[in-house]
């Protein structure tokens, strides 16, 4: 959303903010005597724009320059008292003698701010400015800074301002309910990562960038059918090896040429025999291996049968080795006919989803609707589901909130499926509220002809760590969604993959639900690594989130 005014009409040529001339309010300004406000020197004010809302940013310059703009009005005309409170705006934070900032961590300071510079500033939040405007005066900092690590640089440089009054408190309380409105949640945007940060050449894959789209996605897409080919096979230690070349590879910032072969080997996870396939890419644009793979009628078989919803790898290969080849001899096998499906699956809502009888019904929906769930589906909706899931879930329970993430978070125009992960916005009692929510859930979209099977579900459990392949803290629900008959969108059938995460680990269920196949269990794992010894690690290591649903 843009500034209602541009920020350009302040900047001045020292770097400063100056005031556009306006009509001044008929706001009052106290203070306790008058004074020459032209000979006094200002605070100088910088408002960091990370993390702030854009309405927020233009509130708070048009705050300042109101302010200042009277104060002057009421200097020049000599009526009333002056505040003793004086205010500039700057451009530059080196110059300033406060940075006003929404940025609670030291580290992520640093990246707008150089440390040195930060350690001889008072970093405050936008309360701060809010309540000393209102009250005429600079108040004392210690309520307000922004940076616990660097709170007692802050307190260094307070002003000489009296203590901090019931009144001075009260402003707090309601400038910190208005900075609160502010707060990003779930169903809002987060700050984008800053990729000049990340390094190609990082050995964790959640430190390097990954593009959708990336500059060699050629050479990416034919080693990846070597991973599939590893993956179909249950090579599972093969295939993660891939998966971490695949994930180097598309940090690579430039398309890879002869010239920059040298470079390789100071990246992570390329092995002679990756260098060798790249070489060999780089100079015939293709990998001999991966175009044998590509002709294998065994790979082109198990290829087929892993695109059914409910078939695995290890499924997969168990119907091979039974003779079935085609998509069309499985569905002979199972008795299927293409499009129709009468399987009852509301009853696991109340019953085991891993049964043997329940995964039978499972492959049967998938192959039925096989053409259906093919389809991709747009982003206005996947946009359009979540808001009518959402619609549903209020009608059960106020103040829930959801992510849309999968293939769609990523970035993608046409998703294969919706995965929608929702929470409650009750830090403190939304773990509780949300508890059972899934299945009353998916009971509703049912009665209301929206979901018209559900392929598996699980509830909350409690941590275990000797599971590992489980969401612990999470409910699922893997359905399959169409839309009604009189419904301005075509009725296919998709597949929606509900979760319900307690509020503390919801940004961890997102980042679990948005992992790819190709990646995806390569950064899982060496994320799991980077923060093993955290307090996070618990919930790290159950968000294996393709791996689970499939």
């Amino acid at each position: 959303m843009p500034f209602k005014r541009p920020l350009r009409s302040y900047t001045c040529d020292d770097g400063s903010l100056s005031p556009s001339d306006r009509p001044s309010s008929s706001r009052r300004i106290h203070s306790s005597s008058p004074r020459n406000i032209e000979e006094e020197k200002p605070l100088l004010i910088y408002i960091l724009p990370a993390k702030i809302h854009p309405e927020a940013m233009s509130e708070l310059i048009m705050l300042v320059e109101d302010y200042k703009i009277e104060r002057v009005t009421m200097g020049h005309q000599g009526r009333g008292v002056i505040s003793e409170l004086n205010l500039q705006l700057t451009g530059d934070a080196e110059k300033a003698n406060i940075v006003v900032t929404a940025i609670r961590m030291r580290q992520r300071l640093e990246r707008h701010i150089d440390s040195s510079i930060a350690k001889t500033k008072a970093i405050v939040t936008p309360s701060w400015l809010r309540d000393s405007l209102t009250s005429g005066q600079p108040l004392p900092y210690r309520n307000y800074a922004a940076v616990h690590d660097l709170e007692d640089e802050t307190l260094r440089h307070c002003p000489d301002a009296g203590q901090d009054t019931s009144s001075s408190s009260s402003l707090r309380s309601r400038s910190q309910e208005k900075e609160n409105s502010w707060r990003t949640e779930p169903d809002e945007p987060i700050e984008v990562t800053e990729v000049e940060l990340l390094s190609h050449k990082a050995r964790y894959s959640c430190l390097r960038p990954s593009p959708l789209v990336c500059p060699n996605q050629s050479l990416v897409e034919e080693i990846n059918i070597i991973r599939r080919s590893r993956h179909l096979e249950g090579e599972e230690r093969s295939m993660l090896s891939y998966s971490r070349a695949i994930s180097v590879i598309k940090a690579y910032p430039r398309i890879i040429t002869q010239r920059d072969l040298h470079d390789l080997h100071e990246l992570p996870f390329l092995g002679e025999k990756l260098y060798s396939m790249i070489q060999e890419f780089v100079k015939t644009g293709r990998i001999a291996e991966a175009q044998t793979i590509l002709a294998d009628s065994r790979f082109q078989s198990l290829s087929a049968f892993d695109t059914i919803y409910g078939i695995g790898p290890h499924t997969a290969r168990r119907l091979y080795d039974l003779g079935l080849r085609t998509l069309e001899e499985l569905e002979q096998y199972y008795e299927v006919i293409p499009g129709v499906s009468d399987e009852e699956t509301i009853s696991l809502l109340e019953e085991s989803t891993n049964t043997e009888a329940a995964v039978e019904k499972t492959i049967k929906i998938g192959l039925a609707l096989r053409h259906d769930l093919s389809h991709t589906i747009s982003r206005p909706e996947v946009e359009e589901i979540n808001r009518t899931v959402m619609q549903e879930l209020s009608h059960i329970q106020k103040g829930c909130k959801s992510v849309i993430a999968g293939g769609y978070r990523r970035g993608k125009l046409q998703s294969n499926d919706v995965d929608i992960v929702i929470t409650h916005a009750d830090w403190k009692l939304g773990s509780q509220k949300v508890k059972g929510l899934c299945k009353k859930l998916v009971q509703r979209l049912h009665e209301q002809g929206l979901v018209t099977h559900v392929m598996h579900i699980s509830g909350f459990h409690e941590h275990n760590a000797l599971r590992t392949h489980h969401w612990d803290s999470l409910e699922k629900a893997l359905t399959v969604f169409a839309w009604p008959h009189n419904s301005s969108w075509p009725r296919v059938h998709r597949r929606v993959d509900l979760i319900f995460a307690a509020p503390e680990v919801f940004w961890t269920a997102v980042v679990g639900a948005s992992m790819g196949r190709q990646g995806g269990l390569a950064f899982q794992k060496q994320s799991s690594r980077r923060i093993d010894k955290g307090p996070i690690a618990a919930y790290i290591v159950g968000l294996q989130s393709q791996q689970v649903i499939k």
